[in-house]
């Protein structure tokens, strides 16, 4: 899936989370809406030519050192792990009270992306670090090819309607 769809996913997830959550405060709902929506494309980081590898480069660069495209960074078990070490740290700062909410945030985010890029042909490893286990799909939908786009409409479709039944 392109980052146009995972950002479609993302932003469709947090309305539909804050619809249904009470754990999000009011003036928590920007960082843990910013938070979903980067947490949305960060599992790419794992890929050259991706969104949000071209802008962290450094970082990109080192992950794909030791992580193949949708490997690691695909496995909910490592976006458990990383959603909690954000956690742990935002506590030990002054913005301790949007731990919670930008720790949740990234972890929907990235299951978003997870759970979408299940529907590309290559499949995720859900049960990575597990050697040679299956890697898991619902479809065949090419990234790019016209289901992908049909799939992000959808997905806008679905989000705007959310949110004129939220307003």
């Amino acid at each position: 899936m392109q980052y146009k769809t995972h950002f479609a996913g993302g932003a469709l997830i947090t309305l539909a989370v804050l619809q249904h959550t009470e754990y999000v405060s009011p003036e928590q709902v920007v960082p843990f809406a910013v938070a979903t929506l980067i947490g949305s494309v960060a599992p790419d980081i794992d890929h050259k030519n991706s969104f949000i590898s071209n802008r962290l480069k450094p970082f990109g660069f080192l992950v794909r050192r030791t992580t193949t495209h949708r490997g690691a960074t695909h496995s909910p078990l490592i976006v458990g792990l990383f959603s909690l070490l954000l956690y742990s740290g935002l506590e030990l700062t002054e913005f301790s009270s949007y731990a919670y909410p930008i720790a949740f945030g990234f972890f929907i985010g990235a299951i978003s992306h997870v759970l979408l890029d299940m529907l590309n042909p290559q499949g995720v490893p859900l049960l990575y670090p597990i050697p040679k286990a299956k890697r898991f799909r619902i479809a065949h939908i090419r990234t790019g090819g016209l289901i992908e786009k049909v799939t992000f409409v959808v997905l806008l479709l679905l989000t705007v309607q959310l949110l004129l039944k939220t307003v």
